[in-house]
């Protein structure tokens, strides 16, 4: 058998009668890249597995607390998200309420994110200037270690006692881009608010004579039970003063739309919709509430007032105490 040498070279066999020298360096140059497509395969590895982390990380859960005060109606809702790696059983108030919990931790992807609280049992505290529609707003950001939150709701109970049961539900939604909408996707969270027992306010005598529905100096009865809600004559002012619509149009700003469907066949879903592009874009929610008033009483002069505002269309009762004491007694004195 003959035997090829070279120098610097070894010997390669592929079968018994053949050789071939293979350099050294090329050997080397083989294991480099083997180790290459190595390092190669293992940064991938180790991207996949920081997604997945960072993943993760971005999940969360939701706790719901009520808060109650003595001797009054006033009350709070505490909402808290935390990523699944930050413990959210150190809340150790021992005047709060656990109401909600989710029991499936969720992701929230970076964006705009909506807390939504929708019962009737609850007014907002416009008196701190909780906003009616009780929403409130949350950008989480494409930084997962950061992006823990909580919201607070001011509120008012509609009656001294609550529970047990059901007494509202909360919704956290993402805005779609796309479009400005926060429908087009299943909520992140939709929980039940749930009280185990009952809970009574032991009213003081300021609040017991609105509870009871006593009458006012001017003869107007306020109740959130509408059945029992009375506006004087004194106080029926009619929508004909610009300044008395003008100063309407703040705690109404944000049920305009809802106003108008209950005023139909006054006012069209076209209507509302004209209202919402000539004047919402630019001047927001304020000139279309303003709109609304000034339109409704050129259109019905005789319906546009005070008494069929409060008592006919289904506004929340603090709205309704803010506008008789704030708004129609400045004017009707």
């Amino acid at each position: 058998m003959t035997t090829i040498t070279h120098q610097q070279m070894k010997r390669y066999y592929i079968d018994q009668n053949l050789t071939f020298p293979i350099p050294k360096n090329f050997k080397r140059l083989r294991d480099c890249s083997s180790k290459h497509d190595w390092t190669v395969e293992s940064r991938k590895k180790l991207k996949k597995q920081e997604e997945e982390h960072q993943q993760q990380q971005q999940q969360y859960h939701c706790q719901v607390y009520l808060n109650l005060f003595p001797s009054t109606l006033k009350c709070s809702i505490d909402v808290i998200v935390k990523s699944i790696d930050k413990s959210i059983d150190d809340y150790n108030d021992n005047n709060s309420i656990l109401i909600g919990k989710s029991r499936i931790a969720k992701m929230i992807k970076p964006g705009v994110i909506r807390v939504r609280l929708v019962s009737s049992l609850f007014d907002a505290d416009t008196d701190v200037h909780e906003d009616v529609s009780l929403i409130k707003l949350e950008t989480i950001q494409n930084q997962p270690y950061i992006n823990h939150f909580d919201k607070q709701f001011a509120l008012i109970l509609k009656n001294n006692r609550i529970g047990p049961g059901v007494i509202g539900k909360l919704f956290i939604e993402s805005l779609d881009p796309s479009n400005g909408s926060y429908t087009n996707n299943p909520p992140i969270f939709e929980l039940n608010l749930n009280l185990t027992s009952e809970h009574e306010i032991l009213l003081t005598s300021s609040h017991q004579k609105i509870h009871d529905n006593v009458p006012l100096q001017c003869g107007c009865i306020l109740s959130s039970d509408p059945s029992c809600l009375i506006i004087s004559d004194k106080c029926n002012l009619t929508l004909e003063n610009e300044k008395l619509i003008h100063r309407l149009s703040d705690p109404l700003r944000c049920l305009w739309k809802s106003i108008g469907r209950e005023l139909s066949p006054c006012f069209s879903e076209i209507d509302l919709n004209e209202l919402n592009q000539r004047y919402f874009l630019i001047e927001g929610n304020y000139e279309c509430t303003y709109q609304l008033l000034r339109l409704w009483h050129e259109r019905d002069p005789h319906q546009a007032n005070i008494r069929f505002l409060l008592t006919r269309l289904k506004l929340p009762f603090q709205i309704i105490k803010t506008i008789h004491n704030d708004i129609v007694r400045t004017f009707s004195t």
